[in-house]
């Protein structure tokens, strides 16, 4: 295995110059020259580093080296840790400490310092600071008093090592002090390994060199600037800015100096960023929004049009009832707030459409009626303080006014007092009115408004129990006193129902009255023909019955 001395480079002290280990010692006349030299005093030996003395001493392999006083303070160069490129960085450092541009920067800086009112005790290349705990000490470039602070300036001109770069951040961190490093041919935005090690070594992301362009002392600070580009991407570049030293911030915790606090100011544009996030989120819900809104007033402007053109020439609305059907929720709730929709002068649309209405208006009438997604409340009255019921029955022009009452039954209208009393008013056509009249008082009874069908398409039967429970004959023409003819025209022409209306017969005491009221035995010879041929009995309107006759079950 290879020799390798830890000390590779000494100071002479007295004749300034810097001696190279492997070239002195290696070579046996220059070796034996140089301990003659040292014994006799004649050259005197210091650690780049520590700037304690060494000696010349011998190895067990009889190699020369440079070595310190066993009783020496600790000293970077003497644990014999650093490998052989943080040694070689190390040294490159000592020797451009001893080059012309070290020493005139280091001079500039002392010099300019020096006539800064608040800066006192500049020292250059000669103050001493001592470490109690470890015994360590160290020589900064530059060393002043700002304020009520201590500063060390180190200047470096060539690579650092990480070692190298922790030990001196570390020694003046301990000591109170804080350090400025003057980086004069650092590339901030380099990739070698010493510039990503500067770079995370200090959070604040700040790095100084010397502003030789100025009279007075400044220092141009370079620091990653973080910023929102124009998608809202957090990005970082580097600025550069020429400071005074009163420009410059210094942290007491860390013993840092900075000029623009990064990490602060990345947490403010992160906030930005995220509220920009919410608002471009907001934009983007509202554009949405307004784009969905125009869509859906498109489609219901169109759907209107199509009406309008179905009421003028009184045409059938399927084309228009398929195009609602292809809408969406919000695209209904579009056209259900549409002004085409929406009561005019006080009265409610579909007053005027029943009120003015003519026969060829009917399919319009219709697809108002049976198309689900148009919500109307048929419960509204008109201006003048009419039902809809009412309004329809007035209109003259209008003859399929059974079927649309029914509809309008259906779709959640409740039958009210006064349209029994104009029911019963109108002239003519009594038994019709009145059968009407039962018709809509029984539907305010049928939660299920699908039965309302079976209610209407059920009318005669429906009128014979209700007229055997209310003991009189309504919905038909009949007397008061044709009770046998009613029964037996019950018989004849109802017979597939005889089963509900002979039970509602005897229920609501009918059935005897019949017996006594049939001198002529006319309805019993009916009765006998029915016992006799047993016609086949319809229960289509099984449930109806349940809900308005539920006591004839019982």
């Amino acid at each position: 295995m290879a020799f390798e001395r830890t000390i590779k480079e000494a100071f002479d002290k007295l004749s300034g110059e810097i001696l190279k280990a492997d070239d002195i010692f290696d070579k046996a006349k220059d070796a034996f020259l140089v301990r003659k030299q040292f014994h006799k005093n004649e050259i005197e030996l210091y650690c780049l580093e520590c700037q304690q003395k060494l000696n010349v001493s011998t190895s067990k392999y009889d190699r020369l080296h440079f070595k310190h006083n066993p009783n020496a303070d600790y000293c970077l160069l003497k644990d014999g840790k650093l490998s052989p490129d943080e040694s070689e960085k190390i040294y490159a450092i000592y020797r451009s400490k001893e080059s012309e541009r070290h020493k005139f920067l280091k001079n500039q800086i002392g010099k300019q310092l020096s006539l800064l009112g608040d800066v006192s005790n500049v020292q250059i290349d000669d103050k001493f600071i001592f470490d109690s705990d470890s015994n360590e000490k160290r020589k900064p470039d530059v060393y002043c008093k700002y304020l009520d602070k201590e500063i060390v300036f180190e200047i470096q001109l060539s690579d650092l090592s990480l070692r190298y770069i922790i030990s001196r951040h570390e020694f003046y961190q301990r000591n109170g002090i804080y350090l400025i490093w003057i980086l004069d041919k650092f590339n901030a935005e380099g990739k070698k390994q010493t510039e990503r090690d500067i770079k995370y070594l200090t959070e604040y992301q700040n790095f100084f060199k010397f502003d030789e362009k100025s009279e007075q002392f400044r220092l141009i600070c370079k620091y990653k600037f973080p910023f929102l580009n124009e998608r809202n991407r957090l990005m970082n570049k580097w600025k550069s800015k020429s400071l005074a030293l009163s420009q410059i911030k210094f942290d007491k915790e860390t013993k840092q100096a900075y000029y623009y606090d990064f990490h602060e100011k990345t947490s403010k544009k992160k906030e930005e960023q995220i509220k920009k996030e919410k608002e471009l989120e907001e934009q983007q819900v509202i554009a949405e929004k307004k784009r969905k809104e125009n869509e859906a007033t498109e489609k219901s402007e169109y759907i209107i049009g199509l009406l309008k053109e179905n009421w003028i020439k009184g045409q059938s609305c399927g084309f228009a009832k398929r195009e609602i059907e292809e809408l969406n929720d919000y695209e209904i709730s579009i056209l259900n707030k549409s002004n085409a929709f929406k009561a005019e002068n006080g009265q409610p649309k579909i007053h005027r459409w029943f009120k003015i209405a003519k026969e060829k208006h009917i399919h319009f009438l219709y697809f108002i009626l049976d198309c689900k997604q148009l919500t109307f409340d048929f419960n509204l009255k008109s201006k003048d303080n009419k039902t809809i019921i009412q309004t329809l029955i007035e209109n003259p022009n209008l003859h399929s006014k059974s079927y649309l009452i029914r509809q309008i039954l259906k779709n959640g209208y409740v039958f009210k007092n006064s349209d029994r009393a104009f029911i019963n008013k109108l002239p003519n056509k009594a038994k019709e009115n009145q059968a009407t009249e039962i018709l809509c008082e029984l539907s305010s009874k049928i939660w299920n408004k699908s039965l309302i069908d079976d209610l209407f398409e059920h009318q005669g039967l429906i009128c014979i129990i209700e007229s055997a429970k209310r003991n009189e004959i309504v919905g038909f023409g009949w007397k008061g006193n044709q009770w046998i003819a009613f029964a037996n025209n019950a018989i004849e022409f109802y017979s597939q129902y005889w089963e509900y209306i002979e039970l509602a017969f005897k229920h609501y005491g009918i059935w005897e009255r019949l017996i006594e009221l049939d001198k002529k035995g006319s309805f019993q010879k009916k009765l006998k023909k029915y016992y006799e041929t047993s016609p086949v009995q319809n229960y289509d309107c099984d449930i109806l019955f349940r809900y308005l006759y539920n006591e004839l079950s019982e």
